[in-house]
């Protein structure tokens, strides 16, 4: 009799039933061909005093196995292993479980390959692009708004419906907050909610893109949308930002030249360089969309955040002749955890991009979305963008304090007058991709977003401030001044 009890390994610390492991094991064992074909299992009594458990435990392994099809029951016989089973050769030294091979036979179309190595997030901190801080968020508020919604029997049958179309609170509430803050007045018709502004971007160019049709986009840029642009079909030209913001008159140059499908721009803080689309390219921008008959789609990820004056209305709230679509993150004013944004355009889009959502997410959280609904409406969102303002503010100027106090002889910066992140470049003779190596040594992880080496004459990183406090952003600038000093002495 084979050695069950050195073959069958229980983990009592495993959160997996120990009949399971049992089953799992001599599942492995018949697979491997190690118990044959037609093989007499030792009694369920037997078993069990081998493996030092009880007897019905492993009647509960045997019960599994043979519902599996593994083995079957014999009566006043015993367990046998099935017969009808085909098992496959397997070559000594080959590992068991589900491990991939090398080379898998599920073929992949198109390049997918990871672009960016796994950061480590058990360090001190890590460094975003520029991300509300999560710890400040009124949480506890939402969640009371969440219980109250739950409570009522009426409000759970209804989330069965999900958010497709016109159930959802939050279009009403967004299309009034719209148009009180950022005057774009428009019905709840042409609102659509989405999981976050990234997948607003990629429903658009999902409903608006045809294979070959030319997308003009800012370099540098935000990766994942032109990502989402070109999955879709579009073929990218790269247009450049300067202090101004798009190049406006390059973007006339190419539409006299070819045809122009449309423009996805991130007028109020670009991403990365932090720059504001100055007033007169907005308005020969929407002047150019009209003449030549593009798209505008205008990602305004975080309209709210704003420190020296008021913000630039976006181009949504001009006389666009329905040439502007608008993308918004309702995530950015509250936390990147609360996966919310939001479509505005055309009735048409609007039933189009929600027909396309059901194809890889059926419905959207109702209860999550009218919750927030509840927030926007009661003035409690508002409010927590007021204290995040002024707490983002504070923390931006500490951070640009300590720049100019360690940094000062090795990277230039311009104070952003909004957002949440600092465009800081590095002298040339100091590789950025290598300060992030030296940076990590100091348990610190950055996010890969925020390293930007690929363009020529860049040599830049993106600091988000938002989510640091006082004393994590003096760690983080002393982490580069020290990886500074250590790049100077190799």
């Amino acid at each position: 009799m084979l050695p069950y009890q050195t073959l069958i390994n229980i983990e009592t610390s495993s959160k997996r039933a120990i009949y399971e492991q049992i089953a799992m094991s001599l599942m492995n064992l018949i697979n491997s061909g190690t118990i044959p074909a037609g093989t007499k299992l030792p009694s369920t009594r037997m078993l069990g005093e081998q493996l030092k458990i009880h007897r019905k435990t492993v009647i509960a392994a045997y019960e599994e196995l043979e519902i599996q099809g593994w083995i079957i029951s014999k009566n006043k016989s015993g367990y046998y292993v099935n017969s009808n089973i085909s098992i496959p050769t397997i070559s000594s030294g080959s590992e068991l479980g589900t491990k991939y091979p090398a080379q898998s036979p599920i073929a992949i179309k198109g390049n997918y390959s990871q672009s960016f190595n796994e950061r480590n997030l058990s360090n001190v901190l890590f460094l975003d692009d520029g991300l509300p801080d999560p710890r400040i968020a009124p949480y506890k508020i939402l969640l009371r708004e969440f219980k109250s919604l739950t409570d009522r029997d009426y409000n759970l049958k209804r989330a069965n419906y999900g958010t497709s179309f016109n159930s959802s609170q939050l279009k009403r509430v967004l299309s009034a907050h719209l148009s009180k803050s950022r005057g774009i007045n428009l019905s709840s018709e042409n609102v659509f909610i989405t999981n976050g502004a990234q997948m607003g971007i990629y429903l658009i160019a999902k409903a608006l893109i045809n294979p070959g049709d030319t997308f003009i986009i800012g370099k540098p840029g935000y990766n994942l949308a032109e990502q989402a642009l070109k999955e879709n079909g579009a073929r990218t030209i790269g247009v450049s930002v300067d202090e101004k913001g798009i190049d406006v008159d390059n973007i006339e140059e190419l539409c006299k030249k070819e045809i122009v499908k449309g423009v996805y721009v991130i007028p109020h803080h670009h991403f990365p360089t932090t720059v504001t689309l100055s007033p007169d390219r907005r308005i020969k921008l929407l002047s150019l969309a009209r003449k030549y008959n593009f798209v505008i789609m205008e990602d305004d990820y975080d309209y709210e955040f704003h420190y020296t004056s008021a913000p630039y209305l976006p181009m949504a709230s001009y006389n666009h002749y329905g040439h502007v679509i608008y993308v918004g993150s309702l995530s950015k004013c509250f936390s990147p955890a609360l996966r919310l944004g939001f479509i505005v355009g055309p009735n048409d889009l609007v039933n189009a991009v929600a027909q396309i959502r059901k194809t890889i997410d059926i419905r959207g959280d109702l209860l999550l979305e009218n919750s927030f609904a509840a927030l926007l409406e009661n003035g409690e969102i508002e409010r927590h963008i007021r204290k995040s303002n002024k707490l983002y503010k504070e923390r931006r100027d500490y951070m640009c304090e300590q720049i100019d106090l360690h940094l000062k002889d090795v990277v230039t910066y311009q104070v952003p007058a909004g957002g949440m992140a600092i465009w800081m470049r590095f002298l040339k003779e100091y590789n950025v991709e290598k300060i992030r190596l030296l940076v990590e040594r100091h348990e610190i992880s950055l996010s890969h977003n925020i390293i930007f080496s690929q363009y020529e004459e860049m040599n830049h990183i993106r600091l988000g401030f938002a989510s640091l406090n006082f004393q994590e952003i003096s760690i983080c600038i002393n982490a580069i001044k020290k990886s500074i000093l250590e790049y100077d002495a190799y």
